[in-house]
Formats: C-alpha cells, sequence, structure tokens
C-alpha cells in the first residue's frame, strides 16, 4: 500500500520507466557498478549512493514518465 498523496496513474507511470529502463528499449546489457568486481554490495550501495545526486534523477524521472505535481 502507498501513500495517498500519489495518484495510481503516477505510480503506474514509474513502473513503466523503471520496466523500460531495465529490461525495455533503454536497457543497458551492463551496469558499471555491477562489474567492479571488488567490496561488498553494502559498501557498493553506498558509494552509489553517495555520487548518484538522487534527488536531481527523481525530478529527471518524473520528466520522462510525464509526471505533473
Amino acid at each position: 500500500k502507498g501513500v495517498a498523496s500519489v495518484t495510481t496513474e503516477n505510480r503506474m507511470r514509474i513502473l513503466r520507466l523503471i520496466e523500460n529502463l531495465s529490461l525495455g528499449t533503454a536497457a543497458v546489457g551492463y551496469r558499471t557498478e555491477s562489474m567492479h568486481g571488488a567490496g561488498s554490495p553494502q559498501a557498493q550501495r553506498i558509494m552509489i549512493a553517495r555520487q548518484s545526486n538522487m534527488p536531481h534523477k527523481k525530478a529527471l524521472a518524473k520528466v520522462i514518465a510525464r509526471i505533473k505535481e
């Protein structure tokens, strides 16, 4: 169950974007962060989180999925 402030349409738009990026025409065959071969998965997650600029990427995903808020 999600928060009431997010519409079902917006949830579906984001799910379709994720589907396209992971399995669809926008998917890549490999991910650099998964191929480095060193360190624990948690250390990998920490470094990705530090360098990802997640708020900016969330804003871009909303633009791509045509979510208006």
